[in-house]
């Protein structure tokens, strides 16, 4: 029955998805970043719409020239005016423009590197669920092989019915853990599928292990590089902002009445007497010094979140590795105390015990192994390796 289980478990393995496939897939299909990368669309309308001229005016107008008593004539006037615009000022929304391209491309990899991040750490959440599964089910083989023998002890007349009731009774509790855990993995992989946005219900296979993917440094980080980017269009906007004038109007008419003929070439020019955009300007330089100080604020942080998580990934693996010696000790000494007991040198307690001892030393494993390999995500996502190349 066990070969047949391992074997069962073999094909299902190589038939099942790995998570690297079932990343890249999502990374297609999903909604959200289909949604998002309409970010990068929307911003270059939008800096389109800053480096838009204005539309020239023209202006008709018929008139009647009559005098008192005598005979009436007709003249007519036309006007053609074209908003100019500085030329600095010109440069100033090309800048602007680029910063606000520049900004939503750097959203669209931050949100792209937060969805890895996310479906990633669902995954581990699967996986974790999957491994508790397979140890419930260890443990129920475990609780079945214990009753089985503390049956054929009881009706061997070589131990009290008692006993083998206690057996029985740690079978159903190990049975109904087992349940509750086929439960947990259902649950996590619908939650991983729903935010993946995959139409399909692919086999995952749950043997994934993730690897630390250090980058020359933590300035690659999405989150960073956004940050940066908001500073340049505020920096941007903040000079555009400074420009007391930005339109001049040119226009030229042409006049025609009775008697004379009219043209005329001119300029308005706006004085900046009463709205000299101080307060604009200086808004704009609020936000620009804001977001310097919160980006400077973010690196710090950074640099201390990774080295803390390198130091707790060192940690981990070496309680993780320990864990799984004892782990290998306590099964080995099961096989042991299991031998004896067939023969009634050992208690039932004693072996139950020793069962549960090392049920919970596998557990401890696969949490820290959990823990590992949320670290990995976690360090990977500050350090920038999930960005969009």
């Amino acid at each position: 029955m066990k070969k047949l289980w391992i074997t069962l478990l073999l094909i299902i393995s190589l038939q099942a998805q790995t998570f690297e496939d079932f990343l890249e897939t999502a990374l297609k299909q999903s909604p959200y970043l289909q949604a998002n990368r309409l970010t990068i669309e929307r911003a270059q309308e939008e800096a389109s719409l800053l480096q838009r001229y204005k539309n020239p005016i023209l202006s008709l107008e018929a008139s009647r020239f009559e005098a008192d008593g005598l005979s009436s004539d007709g003249g007519y006037r036309v006007a053609l005016a074209q908003p100019l615009r500085l030329w600095g000022v010109g440069d100033d929304r090309e800048m602007l423009a680029s910063a606000t391209k520049q900004e939503s491309r750097e959203f669209f990899t931050l949100q792209r590197a937060r969805f890895i991040q996310r479906l990633s750490l669902l995954y581990i959440d699967y996986k974790q669920a999957v491994a508790l599964e397979e140890l419930s089910r260890e443990e129920l083989g475990i609780a079945k092989k214990i009753e089985s023998i503390a049956k054929e002890r009881y009706q061997a007349g070589s131990s009290a019915k008692v006993k083998y009731l206690l057996a029985k009774l740690d079978t159903k509790r190990a049975d109904n853990s087992y349940a509750q855990k086929a439960l947990q993995r259902v649950t996590a992989y619908y939650d991983l599928l729903a935010l993946s946005g995959v139409e399909e219900e692919p086999s995952l296979e749950s043997r994934y292990e993730f690897k630390l993917l250090r980058t020359d440094s933590f300035q690659n980080s999405a989150e960073l590089s956004y940050q940066e980017a908001q500073k340049q269009k505020a920096l941007a906007d903040a000079k555009l902002q400074g420009n007391k004038i930005e339109w001049v109007n040119l226009y030229m008419e042409y006049e025609k009445e009775p008697d004379q003929k009219i043209t005329r070439l001119g300029l308005d020019i706006p004085l900046a007497v009463f709205n000299t955009k101080k307060e604009e300007k200086a808004l704009a330089r609020v936000q620009a010094k804001q977001n310097s100080l919160l980006l400077q604020n973010q690196k710090r942080l950074l640099f201390i979140a990774l080295k803390r998580m390198e130091q707790e990934l060192q940690q981990l693996q070496k309680l993780k590795s320990r864990t799984t010696e004892l782990y290998n000790a306590q099964k080995e000494m099961l096989a042991m105390y299991e031998d004896g007991y067939k023969i009634a040198n050992i208690k039932l307690i004693e072996l139950q015990n020793l069962k549960s001892q090392m049920i919970e030393t596998k557990e401890k494993a696969i949490l820290l192994q959990s823990q590992i390999d949320t670290n990995i995500v976690n360090y990977n996502y500050n350090a920038g390796a999930y960005n969009e190349k």
